[in-house]
């Protein structure tokens, strides 16, 4: 888990707190706390889903307005087909901060046996994965996707026709693009620009 307090910008490795099951640090950085709602969300997710290694959470603005639709994202583009049907799901409740498991348990319900991303109701994305880059990597895809969503509702709420991926297109690009080989591979992409970026410097965080 994060700790609770510090900027995602500003996260290392070394910040990282190792919790149990019941939310009990040990290991990691102990000097500060774990984010509570965080570990309420990400526990119920892992007893719910036991393929799921990794949860990836954010508030992200794009994310936070389109989940105001309280909608799934629509098959627009060849990235958001693989939300395909039951690989997304919108969780439609908001009891504000998650600070009871009844919550938690009912969002880890929402996501599904073979959900991959979810819409929080007035809250923002997640995405879950079988490792830390195939979580990450769809993280990426949801965001920017309900980025182009927006745009394209501004586009269509001006008069301009959306043309949708028919159903056939879009099973046929879930399936070959979603594997988890596949997923890990192109989040290596944003490693190599990241190493590229900061000289490496992040590697030695």
């Amino acid at each position: 888990m994060s700790s609770l307090g510090l900027h995602f910008g500003i996260i290392k490795p070394s910040d990282i707190i190792l919790v149990d099951e019941t939310g009990i640090a040990v290991g990691g950085n102990r000097t500060r706390p774990a984010n509570a709602a965080g570990f309420l969300i990400h526990s119920a997710l892992h007893k719910s889903r036991p393929d799921v290694n990794a949860a990836s959470h954010f508030h992200s603005t794009y994310g936070k307005a389109w989940s105001t639709f309280v909608q799934p994202l629509e098959m627009l583009n060849q990235d958001v087909a693989i939300f395909y049907v039951k690989a997304q799901s919108v969780y439609k409740e908001f009891g504000g901060v998650v600070l009871e498991e009844d919550e938690s348990a009912a969002l880890a319900s929402a996501l599904g046996k073979e959900g991959i991303g979810m819409i929080l109701k007035n809250h923002g994305l997640l995405t879950v994965g079988s490792t830390v880059d195939e979580a990450a990597y769809l993280f990426l895809l949801m965001w920017k996707s309900c980025q182009i969503q927006l745009a394209a509702d501004a586009a269509a709420a001006a008069g301009r026709e959306k043309v949708y991926i028919c159903d056939e297109f879009a099973r046929f690009t879930f399936e070959n693009t979603s594997e988890a080989e596949s997923l890990h591979a192109e989040f290596q992409v944003y490693l190599q620009f990241e190493s590229g970026d900061s000289h490496d410097g992040y590697k030695a965080l």
